[in-house]
């Protein structure tokens, strides 16, 4: 009887559970619009600047992240949430065009940051792998420009 008991709890566990990562740093979580509808956003400070960022907050979102994303539309780029600290890797196949990508550390400091390039003549095999020196729990990439310095919550 007691491992009936077991069994429907983790049933009940694995019906409720979406395989998100916990909300990154606090912040609100809201549904994403077009191109991301069916994910989640947040807004965050990076830099100083109050702006929305869409969530790559389950494996399948996380190992998609911006492939085949031509247009970010509202979104200054994609916050990818760990459930706890991780050494993954990073890479541009499928991806167009540059971007930064800034890892940070559970409290929102920054550990890391560098600019990644598409793919040389597209091929996956040639495609360099993209880490951080030290493990992370969020990593944010933003289109071309500057790695991130900062994430934290908007402040009003």
């Amino acid at each position: 009887m007691v491992s009936a008991v077991v069994i429907v709890a983790m049933v009940v566990r694995w019906l409720d559970d979406d395989g998100r990562a916990p909300a990154p740093l606090g912040l609100a979580r809201s549904a994403a619009v077009a191109p991301f509808a069916g994910s989640e956003e947040v807004r965050a400070a990076v830099d100083d600047r109050c702006v929305r960022l869409v969530l790559a907050d389950t494996p399948a979102l996380r190992t998609a992240g911006l492939r085949g994303a031509d247009d970010l539309g509202p979104y200054a780029g994609m916050l990818f949430v760990e459930d706890g600290d991780s050494r993954g890797a990073f890479t541009m196949s499928g991806v167009d065009r540059p971007l930064a990508i800034t890892w940070f550390a559970s409290d929102g400091s920054r550990l890391d940051s560098a600019r990644m390039a598409p793919c040389p003549d597209r091929s996956e095999a040639d495609c360099p792998l993209y880490r951080s020196d030290r493990a992370y729990r969020y990593a944010l990439e933003t289109p071309g420009g500057d790695p991130a310095s900062s994430i934290g919550p908007c402040v009003s």
